[in-house]
């Protein structure tokens, strides 16, 4: 079941990202919730997208992180495609929240990146 602080994110990511939302899901070690999924995107089987990204991303958990990487503790990642940004947010070893939005929202890290490669 998802924290209380779940629907806190769900609401201001609404207020905020508007129609660039894709999705928000909430993850633990009995499966997932799809908190939000936008109009257009429910179609194509949503649950199995998600757990299949979530499957790949609980191995992103704060303490491996931290090992592998001295800044500190694990706050989140951010994954940039041509048709998303994916947000995840590992609260626990076994629990956190993915969130998917249309490059739009990202457009000034896609930017930036794009502005990297282009000098690879």
């Amino acid at each position: 079941m998802p924290p209380a602080s779940a629907q806190r994110l769900v609401e201001y990511l609404r207020r905020r990202v508007g129609d660039d939302l894709r999705g928000i899901v909430f993850y633990d070690e009995s499966g997932c919730d799809i908190l939000f999924l936008r109009a257009d995107l429910r179609g194509d089987t949503p649950t199995a997208v998600a757990e299949r990204m979530i499957s790949y991303l609980k191995h992103e958990s704060r303490s491996r992180e931290r090992r592998a990487f001295p800044f500190g503790e694990l706050n989140g990642t951010v994954r940039s495609f041509e048709e998303a940004a994916v947000m995840h947010f590992p609260l626990t070893q076994a629990r956190g929240m993915v969130v998917t939005l249309d490059p739009n929202a990202a457009r000034q890290l896609n930017s930036f990146m794009n502005d990297c490669i282009a000098q690879l």
